[in-house]
């Protein structure tokens, strides 16, 4: 048998090495070990990137819970002629921010006296769609999912100035069970007057009807807003709204006998239908999540109506920043189903940026700014690129639980000639400092469980259909 001397030996071993390199160098394989999955990288084609127009997910419903669509997407069944364009997007999501730190603002100085329930102040509208119903017979509405509402509203045959968008009117003398006015003894109030940040209103009267949100699912007096003078854009078949807060009136309320003040949502991608689960069909799923504890905002988290929690820390391609937790804990950090873009302190988000781009150093930029209402500001353009390899972002929060982020829910672009961090920062005044807000495009497609009698938050999942 033929042996090899050591020399051979060596030389076979660098031939074979090199071989091997050339071969990866040529496919286009990473050589550093940030292969997909591994080492906090992904190889992500670009074109799972960008927005999709046609709907590739069938109806859900039934078992699965309440069918979530995206307000735009071809999903929706909205009958929207355009999505809007990204500065729409963005001015509009610039507009909820402003508002959600100058509601924060008001609670961090004492100022309460203007939110009573009948001149409430809310976010501008947001960008996801369930379908539910009021009345006996029951009819069906459009309803836009809020986390940061706690009334929930839909627009009435009887408006004086209508929704020009919306596809259905709450008739309530073809309902056998309406009643007028409050059926909460706790609440006095029949009117309501509703502004959000981009001023739009929705003013009306409270009343009482049967909700019905599945068959299994249904509610008599239920009090909600009945819209008479109503103006502004929700958007092309909005409806109204569902409020998610955590608000008297807000649907978790109301529904607490039942559910207990649990509920989940996976947000969709513009071409799937995710979910939206109340009780024990949202607990089924908490085995396999990471819970992180609700904590209180400025005021409390009745007064205020948002979901707050602790966010520690951040990971770019499994290198931990190492931001201190302070920087996220005034005023605070919360969760909110409207903000599109995740809104970070300066200083988070300047690490964040210099880490994602050291990543992604091998990718040319993009230049500037398109105009003035495009906040991001770390884009790549990535013509010609089939796949590109993005670094994982880690979202660590207290109690151990991290979101793991990749593809959508790290980038934003409408063509491969502009993809950017999803990310922004604050702005850099210290007069009022503002919130950290974890936006919905860095939750799309996760499990998001809210336990408000357990006092905490779950993540996880990968994807609406598991």
């Amino acid at each position: 048998m033929a042996t090899l001397c050591p020399s051979t030996a060596i030389y076979h071993l660098l031939f074979s090495s090199l071989l091997l390199f050339f071969s990866c160098y040529v496919s286009g394989i990473p050589v550093y070990g940030a292969e997909e999955g591994k080492d906090g990288f992904h190889s992500t084609p670009v074109s799972s990137l960008l927005p999709k127009n046609k709907c590739s997910a069938s109806a859900r419903g039934g078992s699965q819970g309440l069918p979530i669509t995206q307000k735009y997407g071809p999903c929706s069944g909205s009958g929207h002629s355009q999505p809007p364009s990204p500065q729409e997007i963005f001015g509009r999501d610039e507009s909820r921010v402003s508002f959600i730190n100058s509601k924060c603002n008001q609670y961090t100085s004492g100022n309460l006296k203007n939110h009573a329930h009948n001149n409430n102040l809310f976010d501008e509208d947001g960008n996801f769609l369930v379908d539910v119903a009021f009345g006996t017979p029951p009819q069906k509405f459009k309803l836009i999912l809020d986390t940061g509402s706690s009334i929930t509203w839909t627009q009435c045959k009887a408006c004086v100035n209508c929704l020009q968008d919306s596809h259905q009117y709450f008739d309530s003398s073809a309902s056998s069970t309406y009643s007028f006015g409050s059926c909460i003894p706790s609440t006095v109030e029949n009117h309501y007057n509703m502004t959000y940040g981009d001023e739009s209103t929705s003013v009306g009267n409270y009343g009482c009807d049967t909700m019905t949100l599945e068959p299994s699912d249904v509610f008599p007096k239920f009090q909600f807003g009945c819209g008479i003078n109503n103006k502004g854009d929700f958007g092309s078949g909005v409806d109204g709204m569902l409020g998610l807060g955590q608000g008297q009136l807000s649907t978790v309320s109301q529904t607490a006998s039942k559910f207990n003040k649990v509920f989940s949502y996976c947000l969709p991608e513009e071409d799937s239908i995710g979910s939206l689960l109340f009780g024990e069909k949202a607990t089924s799923q908490s085995s396999s999540l990471k819970f992180t504890s609700l904590v209180n905002g400025p005021g409390t988290l009745q007064e205020s109506g948002y979901y707050f929690v602790n966010l520690s820390d951040i990971s770019v391609g499994n290198e931990r920043l190492n931001i201190p937790s302070s920087v996220f804990a005034s005023p605070g950090t919360i969760i909110d189903s409207g903000t599109v873009i995740t809104r970070l302190p300066q200083r988070a988000y300047s690490a964040l940026k210099a880490a994602f781009k050291k990543a992604m150093a091998k990718y040319p930029l993009s230049n500037g700014r398109p105009n003035e209402n495009d906040m991001l500001d770390t884009c790549y353009s990535l013509s010609g690129t089939s796949d590109v390899l993005l670094p994982e972002i880690v979202l660590h929060f207290g109690g151990g639980a991290d979101v793991r982020l990749s593809g959508k829910r790290v980038v934003w672009g409408n063509d491969t000639s502009r993809l950017c961090l999803a990310f922004a920062g604050n702005s850099k005044s210290t007069m009022n400092p503002e919130l950290t807000i974890i936006g919905n495009r860095q939750q799309v497609s996760l499990t998001v469980l809210y336990d408000i009698q357990g006092g905490r938050i779950g993540f996880g999942g990968n994807g609406c259909s598991n």
